[in-house]
């Protein structure tokens, strides 16, 4: 699946919560929760290398920059959205059994208020970072790739670039295989 298939995918999505559109590609859709649209990136044709920094709702600095030689998986998110919620347990269990693969998590809450954001975190158990991020513009770091729905999870290889994406709500049992795969791979 070339990246300009994930381009087209980006692009047909819509704005609003969860809302997507499902593309059907015999060489780039994984299995996937109903509602949830998820493309793979062959290692030879990944090409996005994501720019994204900004500080976290502990008031920590993230760069995934400094994250280089380890999987990233980044979800982005708002405690207003139902399908976030949805999917936050299932993130949660992600991040805990893949953390032993050396992966590490990081979430973008976008346009929410940050007392609402640490409530979502506190209620579904999630223990890694996540920016803040009001107005929604760190994720435009993603350049073409940039989400058009929430929620949107990509999966960044060793060399930070884009491996995987899932627009909608995803669900451990689909989504941990490709999470898997990807922190085997060589760097």
């Amino acid at each position: 699946m070339a990246v300009a298939g994930l381009l087209a995918l980006a692009a047909g999505t819509l704005t609003a919560c969860g809302s997507t559109q499902k593309e059907d590609n015999s060489t780039g859709s994984l299995g996937a929760a109903k509602g949830s649209s998820s493309q793979y990136v062959q290692p030879g044709e990944r090409t996005v290398i994501p720019t994204l920094k900004g500080t976290t709702l502990d008031g920590e600095q993230a760069d995934i920059a400094r994250m280089r030689g380890q999987v990233v998986v980044i979800n982005i998110w708002g405690s207003w959205c139902a399908p976030c919620r949805k999917e936050a347990p299932e993130l949660r269990k992600l991040s805990q059994k893949t953390e032993p693969l050396g992966v590490r998590f990081l979430g973008i809450d976008i346009r929410d208020n940050k007392s609402a954001a640490k409530a979502f975190e506190r209620n579904y158990g999630i223990t890694y970072p996540s920016i803040y991020d009001p107005d929604g513009r760190t994720a435009t770091g993603f350049r073409q790739l940039a989400p058009r729905a929430v929620p949107t999870t990509y999966v960044l290889d060793k060399q930070g670039r884009v491996a995987a994406l899932s627009i909608g709500p995803l669900t451990y049992r689909d989504f941990h295989p490709i999470i898997k795969d990807i922190a085997a791979e060589k760097a």
